[in-house]
Order: structure tokens, then sequence, then C-alpha cells
């Protein structure tokens, strides 16, 4: 489950204000799920970030939730209850660094700037460390998703070119228009005839990039 922190780095201050304990040179954070029958506690000392799951009534440790053979229903809600925590710790005391090119990281800076938004990794296996490396742009409100951010290769968009390509997929209602501009291809994983995938390697400006996310923003607005 820590795969969800891959790329991120932990801003100190963060940290505490969220309720870290800072003990020497390492900080934690206790938290009880599952109804206060179970103690989450996580662990960061400089880059290594451990975590801990603590059976309250019997006071040991409850080793399943780390075992990748342990399966069952229980278990599984034990780690969604962790994977929620994990989850809402990066998004509130992590940064994220490490985009293949500079515009992912304008883009990224554009989100947070224009909608107070950033990008999120909601399941473990679209961590950083997937083949797709998903995480989602979406409204604070409804959570619907008005951008999709995928690292995949430059084959799925051209044959005979291959390589390590970050992608922005936006909604639009104009998608057989657009498509005749270079720098814009059919949507990758995503439904073809609503939404569009924009490379981020500069073949689009900013100013057009962010344009189309801008419309995808309005197109997906709650209405």
């Amino acid at each position: 489950m820590l795969d969800l922190f891959e790329k991120y780095q932990a801003n100190p201050e963060k940290l505490q204000v969220f309720g870290f304990e800072k003990r020497g040179e390492e900080f934690v954070y206790s938290q009880e799920i599952m109804n206060g029958d179970f103690l989450l506690q996580l662990k960061l000392q400089g880059e290594k970030l451990d975590y801990q799951v603590f059976d309250q009534e019997a006071g040991d440790e409850y080793v399943q939730v780390k075992m990748k053979t342990m399966t069952g229903e229980f278990v599984g809600q034990v780690r969604e209850a962790c994977q929620e925590i994990f989850l809402m710790i990066r998004a509130n005391c992590f940064e994220e660094v490490g985009f293949l090119y500079e515009q992912s990281s304008r883009l990224q800076d554009y989100v947070a700037k224009t909608y107070d938004g950033k990008l999120e990794y909601l399941w473990e296996k679209s961590s950083r460390k997937s083949s797709t490396k998903a995480g989602v742009f979406r409204h604070q409100d409804s959570k619907k998703w008005y951008g999709a951010f995928l690292t995949t290769d430059w084959s799925k968009f051209e044959n005979g070119k291959t390589g390590q390509i970050e992608v922005l997929n936006v909604k639009n209602n104009q998608v057989a228009n657009l498509l005749k501009k270079a720098g814009i291809y059919p949507a990758f994983h995503m439904n073809k005839k609503y939404w569009l995938s924009l490379p981020l390697d500069d073949t689009l400006t900013d100013t057009e990039l962010f344009s189309l996310l801008d419309k995808s923003f309005e197109l997906t607005q709650k209405k």
C-alpha cells in the first residue's frame, strides 16, 4: 500500500500540522480505524516510510494486513481503512516529484492555482509504479474527473514511435474537429467519442493545453 507514496515527498511542516508527532528524526502518526478496534501507526524517518496495524483488544500487531497471501473480506476492509488514511495523509502532507516533462509540472501548478486542485492517485494499482501511472484531476464537490493523467508509450498514438510519454486526457464536445490538430489524439483508456489525449511534450503550448483543460472542467461540472 505504501506504493501510493511513490514519487511523493513529505513536507515536514505539513506533517506536524496534520498531527504527526516528531520523535527525534522520526515522524509518527497514529489513528484508530475500524470503529476503534485497530490502531494504525505510520512512521517516517528520512525517506523511509513504514506502518503497523495493532489489534487494540489483543494488543498484538495485525500482521495479516501486510501479507499478500492473506485474502478475505475482513482483511480487505482493514486494508481499505488504511488506504483511506494514507490517501488523506498524502493529499495533505506530501508533494509529488519526478515528472518526465516540464509541461506536466506546469500543468499541475496551473490546476493548483486555478482550481485549487491536485493530481490524485486514487488506487494502489494506479501508483507511479504501475504501467499507466494513472492519476486524476477532479471536482472538489462532485468528485467528477475533468482530467486524467497517464504515462504510456508513444506507440499508442503513432506507429513507429516509441518511448514513454505523459498525457492528459480531457473531455470535449468538438472531438472530431480537434483531432485534426497536431498534438491531439483519440483518448487512450477512455471513451474516444468524448475524450482526447494531449501529450505533455510541449507540442501544444501551455495556453492551448490549459484552454482544453478549462473546457473539460466546464463540461464536467455538476449541473
